[in-house]
């Protein structure tokens, strides 16, 4: 099926078409990049945490001191395991939250960048593929000796796909120029709307010079043939 409508852009408009995917693509990368990046920097909100924790530390191990004075005891040094625990417990959380938003960025920036890679690679990427596959066979198709039966199906491909201003340049009435067999110069517009080169075909095994057409080609005059004879009774002046 993609081979069938590889060689359907001219080349301008595989060109074209060539630096909308490249710029969508980079632009949706460099999106996914950007916006990875600013998540990524969130998870320096951690460090918050980190320094609640760091703050809880010195009044429980100040607590922890204490515990030692009279009519403190146990208490107080439960009450600074408790805290000491505390610390530990935003300690925790803030690492929680630094790996969760970092995977979190780099999730949500290759998702943005995958928007605009997966369907180029999908759809675009094997047209592009099928054609490159199309056009090397038809190089190699020209590079052998002319074939009538190819100019003919360049020259009837390319009635159908040149655009109408190149056509008028090219001939007059294309259609008749089919009927009549001279499709040399349809097929030239067709390679050339493809890209590849035109060669150089010569009037040998050529579509005019096999099959000329019979309004173009010149009366017979075979000396052999005989004068027809009026008919009987009908004399000349």
């Amino acid at each position: 099926m993609i081979n069938e409508f590889a060689l359907v852009p001219s080349r301008r408009t595989i060109r074209r078409l060539d630096i909308v995917a490249a710029a969508t693509v980079a632009g949706f990368v460099a999106l996914g990049l950007f916006v990875g990046w600013q998540l990524w920097n969130l998870a320096q909100l951690h460090r918050g945490l980190l320094d609640v924790a760091a703050a809880l530390d010195s009044p429980a191990q100040a607590i922890g001191l204490v515990s030692g004075a009279p009519f403190i005891g146990e208490g107080a040094r439960q009450f600074a395991a408790d805290v000491t625990a505390a610390a530990g417990d935003v300690r925790a959380n803030a690492a929680l939250i630094r790996d969760g938003t970092r995977a979190v960025a780099v999730a949500v920036g290759a998702t943005i960048a995958l928007l605009a890679v997966v369907p180029v690679a999908v759809l675009y990427l094997p047209l592009r593929v099928a054609r490159r596959r199309e056009l090397r066979g038809l190089a190699r198709l020209l590079a052998a000796p002319a074939d009538p039966m190819l100019i003919e199906h360049l020259a009837r491909t390319g009635v159908r796909r040149v655009p109408y201003s190149e056509l008028r340049r090219v001939s007059r009435s294309p259609w008749r120029d089919l009927e009549r067999g001279h499709h040399k110069h349809l097929a030239a517009a067709e390679l050339r709307r493809l890209g590849l080169p035109v060669p150089d075909w010569s009037e040998a095994g050529s579509p005019e010079a096999r099959s000329p057409d019979p309004a173009w080609a010149e009366p017979a005059t075979d000396p052999g043939l005989r004068r027809v004879q009026p008919p009987a009774g009908r004399r000349d002046g």
